[in-house]
């Protein structure tokens, strides 16, 4: 990515090239222009400046990297006490995003109980009915003719890997991420004995191209589907996380933000490439098992920077 730290760099380069061609041709001509070596030490002086500026810049990276670290610390601990987490990621999320999400639950004495990777299979159109003949036996998990296939997806992964009220996983439980997996629709681990109480799902950022719009209502209605855990009475709580600093063109969280009854169900954060958005993403989930919900960060229809902070 071109940042304002490349131009001062690139900048660098010029003036010094400059200055020792200008140094060359003084030292090959003693005839040279008295304002050429005005020049050359100008153009010095430029790069000493330019330097100086990017050692600023450097200084205050680092003390906001640090700041947000250690302030996380404190933030995050106990937010989510003995609390049983999954970590879906979606198509072509961060892996560098899902780490630092699953890092801030378990600091915030949480607990990963599976991480969860999604095909782009389930959302490509041209796949439909082959997703649909593949969980098409999961019948407890209340199926319907009238589900999109990411629906019927997002319903039997819920069901596979989720309960609020229940801890350890029955045998239908296995049986519905087996089958997911074996049909190559999401990657679940079929040896996890727990069941999440909260999903977190990882979001791809937006792209220069985006996704085709039918491909982000697709991840939606998976993403809604997954709070449903399986059309049981009960349903999980869902934060999703959107590596979305740059924009929200094409995202999930921006399509979640104006699409019902997602938009009023599913929490959403648009920062979470960032260090505070993680942490406002373990805060969103908190909310959630709470039974609360809303949108956070810096873009559009965010509701907020953050959840409210906890008394302490």
């Amino acid at each position: 990515m071109i940042n304002f730290r490349y131009h001062i760099v690139s900048l660098m380069a010029v003036f010094l090239a400059l200055a020792v061609g200008i140094a060359v041709g003084v030292s090959l001509s003693p005839s040279v222009d008295e304002g050429i070596l005005t020049q050359a030490q100008q153009d010095r002086n430029q790069v000493t400046a330019l330097r100086s500026e990017l050692d600023r810049r450097d200084n205050l990276d680092t003390y906001r990297s640090t700041y947000e670290q250690r302030t996380a610390s404190l933030v995050l601990a106990g937010q989510l006490n003995e609390v049983r987490v999954a970590v879906v990621a979606m198509p072509d999320a961060p892996t560098a995003v899902v780490t630092a999400v699953g890092d801030a639950v378990t600091q915030a004495g949480g607990h990963v109980v599976t991480q969860v990777k999604v095909s782009p299979t389930v959302f490509d159109p041209e796949q439909a009915a082959t997703v649909g003949q593949a969980v098409a036996g999961l019948d407890q998990a209340g199926l319907t003719d009238a589900m999109t296939p990411a629906t019927k997806v997002g319903w039997s992964l819920a069901r596979a890997i989720g309960s609020r009220q229940i801890v350890l996983r029955d045998d239908y439980a296995r049986s519905a991420g087996r089958t997911l997996a074996d049909a190559g629709l999401v990657d679940v681990r079929a040896d996890v004995d727990d069941y999440a109480q909260l999903v977190v799902v990882v979001a791809a950022p937006t792209e220069v191209t985006p996704p085709a719009a039918a491909v982000v209502a697709a991840h939606v209605q998976l993403e809604t589907a997954l709070r449903e855990q399986g059309g049981t009475a009960e349903r999980l709580s869902v934060v999703v996380a959107g590596p979305d600093s740059a924009g929200l063109d094409g995202t999930d969280v921006g399509a979640i933000r104006t699409t019902s009854p997602a938009s009023s169900e599913l929490s959403t954060v648009d920062v979470a490439d960032l260090p505070s958005g993680v942490v406002s993403t373990v805060l969103a989930g908190r909310e959630q098992m709470q039974n609360g919900q809303g949108h956070y960060g810096a873009l559009a229809r965010a509701d907020d920077a953050l959840p409210t902070l906890p008394g302490r």
